[in-house]
C-alpha cells in the first residue's frame, strides 16, 4: 500500500481486484522464502537410516512430497538421501510453493554459497557440479523432482503419497488454517505414510493431531493411522 500510496485498506482491496498482476505481487511480498539444504540435517539422516528403509522394503514407485519448497532446497535434500539409500530410481518427489519466483530458482537448480551451510561436505561435492555463477545439481536428482505452482489449501495434482515433509510453514498459521492443511495431509497420505513437520512447530490443541501416531518427537516425524469408518 505504501509502494502504491494507497492509505485506505478498503481502496486496496479494490485495487487487488481490478489488477491481475498485484496479487500475485503482494503473495511474493508476504512470502517467506528462507531455506537451505539439509536445514536441521539430523531430521534428514532420521529419515534416511530409519523410515527409507521401511519404505523401500514396502513397495517400488514411492512418491514424497515437499510441501511450501521454496527454492527446491528440501525436495532435492530428500532426493540425496533418496540417492545415498540406493532407492533414487524408485522415488518421484513433487516440490510445490505459491510463489513461482522461487519455484523459478528450483526448475534451475543453480544455488549460492549460502545455500549450503548446513550440507555435509562430502554429499555437496558428490551431488553439485562448481560453475562460474553457483553450484548446479546433478542431472540424476533433477529429473527425480518436479516443481507445481500449488496453494496448500488445494488438492495437489498427483497421486497419493508415502512420505509428506512441511516444515516451518505452519507455524505461521492460524489453528484453522492448521487443520485444514493437516486433513489434506491425511487425506493424501497413502496407508501408513509419514508425515514431517518443522521442529519449532507444536501441533498443539489441533484435533487434526489424532489422525497421526508419533514417530519421533525429537524430529517430529508422524504416521498416519488408519481410522475406523
Amino acid at each position: 500500500m505504501r509502494v502504491l500510496n494507497i492509505k485506505d485498506f478498503a481502496k486496496y482491496e479494490t485495487y487487488l481486484r481490478d489488477n491481475d498482476t498485484e496479487l500475485e505481487k503482494l503473495v511474493e511480498t508476504l512470502t517467506i522464502n528462507l531455506s537451505y539444504f539439509f536445514r536441521n540435517p539430523e531430521t534428514f539422516f532420521f529419515l534416511k537410516d530409519y523410515i527409507f528403509p521401511v519404505l523401500k522394503r514396502k513397495k517400488d514407485n514411492l512418491v514424497f512430497w515437499s510441501a511450501g519448497c521454496a527454492q527446491g532446497e528440501e525436495p532435492y535434500s530428500l532426493a540425496i538421501m533418496a540417492a545415498e539409500s540406493r532407492m533414487l530410481d524408485n522415488v518421484k518427489i513433487f516440490g510445490t510453493d505459491i510463489d513461482r519466483r522461487v519455484l523459478d530458482v528450483a526448475h534451475q537448480g543453480l544455488y549460492s554459497d549460502i545455500a549450503f551451510q548446513y550440507t555435509p561436505d562430502d554429499l555437496q561435492k558428490k551431488y553439485f557440479k562448481r560453475v562460474s555463477d553457483g553450484h548446479l545439481i546433478d542431472t540424476r536428482l533433477k529429473e527425480r523432482v518436479s516443481f507445481l505452482n500449488v496453494d496448500l489449501f488445494a488438492t495437489p495434482p498427483f497421486g497419493p503419497c508415502d512420505l509428506i515433509m512441511c516444515r516451518n510453514v505452519m507455524i505461521y498459521l492460524d489453528r484453522n488454517a492448521q487443520s485444514i492443511i493437516l486433513r489434506n495431509f491425511y487425506d493424501h497420505l497413502n496407508a501408513d505414510g509419514y508425515l514431517v513437520i518443522g521442529k519449532v512447530e507444536l501441533l498443539i490443541g489441533i484435533p487434526e493431531v489424532e489422525l497421526f501416531n508419533t514417530v519421533s518427537r525429537v524430529e517430529h516425524v508422524y504416521q498416519r493411522k488408519e481410522m475406523p469408518l
